[in-house]
């Protein structure tokens, strides 16, 4: 007779195979919003349980996001010959899906993507200097190649670099252009719980940029709560082994949603 240590993999390979049922509950709760809101921020304002274990960010797959070209500054090189530049450097980049660039120009209220390189994965302090002369930092897990997105909130100039094993990387410079910001329609944030029971150990990205994972909290319970920005569409993804659930939804301010699957 089988043991159950042989069962239970055979019984969740099942259940993934003829697909799981989610279904979001949506109730009522009161956060108000806290701090300076940014690019790459953990907009639930958490803080990683301790400096091993800091947020990871999403990782690049240069399979499929291989740019054509590395500028730096106006001399184009190739990717090829940028890795063989760089070997041990840590770098940060604008990328625009074609290229990466050191500098750019941004709408106020639009996006830039950003890849950092490393030489090999650990963690790390992501720096924004703003134009006023004030700097916010946060701290992540970054991949050899990772990505990151900026939100234009503040007219002027804005450098970002991001310190990793004591060696600072390179900075890249966006001028944020436009008149007098005003903020998106938002006034609070949304709690968001996806749960299971029967999925353990899952991830969960948040619009492609933020990561939570089932053992944040140190339990992997098929549990995983945080924030996200209200009066807004987040796209939420969640997977685990060959489950894989992808939707982008509309958050309300001052609701809470669950998503059991």
């Amino acid at each position: 007779m089988p043991s159950w240590k042989i069962l239970v993999p055979v019984f969740l390979s099942l259940l993934l195979s003829v697909g799981l049922a989610e279904e979001w509950i949506e109730g009522e709760v009161e956060i108000p919003v806290s701090g300076e809101v940014s690019y790459a921020q953990d907009v639930s304002g958490r803080q990683p349980a301790s400096d091993s274990a800091p947020e990871a960010l999403v990782s690049v797959d240069l399979e499929q996001n291989q740019p054509q070209a590395v500028y730096f500054g106006s001399t184009e090189v190739s990717f090829s010959s940028y890795r063989s530049m760089i070997s041990g450097a840590n770098m940060l980049w604008i990328s625009d899906g074609r290229a990466w660039r050191q500098y750019t120009t941004c709408p106020l209220g639009g996006t830039v993507s950003l890849v950092a390189t490393a030489p090999y994965a650990g963690p790390g302090d992501l720096i924004e200097i703003y134009p006023s002369g004030s700097t916010n930092s946060r701290r992540y897990w970054f991949s050899t190649y990772s990505y990151l997105s900026f939100y234009a909130d503040t007219p002027g100039r804005h450098i970002l670099l991001f310190v990793k094993d004591n060696l600072p990387s390179s900075a890249v410079i966006i001028d944020v252009t436009g008149g007098r910001y005003i903020p998106p329609d938002y006034a609070g944030l949304a709690l968001i719980t996806v749960t299971s029971g029967t999925l353990r150990g899952f991830d969960v990205v948040v619009d492609d940029t933020y990561r939570y994972r089932d053992v944040d909290d140190g339990l992997i319970d098929g549990t995983i709560s945080f924030t996200v920005l209200g009066n807004m569409n987040h796209k939420i993804a969640v997977s685990r082994g060959g489950y894989r659930y992808v939707q982008t939804r509309y958050f309300a301010a001052g609701k809470s949603y669950t998503l059991r699957i």
